[in-house]
């Protein structure tokens, strides 16, 4: 499978404008690399001290100029982050959150049970996000975690697991508002290399994103050639508190019989599941 080359200087260029949710990453008509718009305040770009960093992957950014246009731009200082980060990556398997755990029997089984029993509210909180996430998706996702020893990590917070799952499951293929095919990836920023750094005491507070691609042209799946804009998502912490959800009897009858019934099955009660 061949790749398509990337341009060794992706940058962000500078937009005059107020902050929002969502930002577009219009296409260059000179470059096949995305042109990174960065918006002044709460954009593209943060503050570090006296240095911007890139919001998504929290990596010093250079400034520089463009001398055909005039405008300013940012890119990432290191080429390693180019590589790294989310907007600037020509990798179609681009770098994932660890989660990877030493297993605790008695743990496991406390928090994945209480998953278990509002698993319809996590699986309404994603499929908000990825409409397209069916519960076979999600069934595969908690196996997942199962091995990773999701469960088992003693400060996990419950009402993180719809964004935590979401960020483990790659590329989602969707559609958009007009009906096309597009693909959507969730990732935390920078600061959450193990997923372990969400529940840190006085950490910093790890935004959440929603990226959305065209289909790809020669890659199995999308790079930043094909990204077309990358939302902050707001965690809602409230969402298992809300009024009891409604799956479809096919829904739940399918997560009964992917899960439950095989937990059930286990020898000795345990809740480990293959892939």
């Amino acid at each position: 499978m061949s790749r398509v080359p990337m341009s060794s200087t992706p940058r962000f260029r500078r937009v005059e404008g107020e902050a929002t949710r969502t930002t577009k990453v219009p296409m260059s008509e000179k470059r096949s690399q995305p042109s990174f718009a960065q918006e002044t305040s709460e954009g593209r770009k943060r503050m570090v001290g006296k240095h911007p960093c890139c919001v998504v992957c929290l990596a010093r950014l250079a400034p520089g100029s463009d001398v055909d246009t005039h405008t300013h731009h940012y890119r990432h200082a290191s080429s390693d982050d180019d590589k790294r980060c989310p907007l600037t990556t020509s990798s179609y398997q681009p770098e994932w959150m660890d989660v990877r755990h030493i297993r605790d029997e008695a743990r496991e089984a406390a928090q994945r049970s209480a998953f278990m029993d509002r698993w319809q509210y996590h699986y309404l909180a994603m499929k908000s996000l990825a409409p397209s996430l069916t519960v076979r998706r999600l069934t595969l996702l908690v196996r997942i975690a199962d091995v990773a020893n999701l469960w088992s990590y003693p400060a996990l917070v419950q009402h993180d697991l719809p964004y935590v799952l979401l960020a483990l499951a790659g590329f989602i293929r969707d559609r958009d508002s007009s009906g096309e095919v597009c693909w959507v990836r969730f990732c935390f920023d920078g600061a959450v290399r193990d997923v372990s750094d969400l529940w840190r005491e006085a950490a910093h507070v790890s935004r959440f994103f929603r990226m959305v691609y065209r289909p790809p042209i020669g890659t199995p799946f999308p790079t930043s050639r094909e990204l077309v804009r990358f939302e902050t998502v707001e965690r809602t912490l409230g969402f298992t508190n809300q009024a009891d959800p409604i799956a479809s009897i096919e829904d739940s009858d399918e997560f009964d019989c992917a899960l439950i019934r095989r937990d059930e099955k286990t020898d000795g009660g345990s809740m480990r599941v293959s892939i």
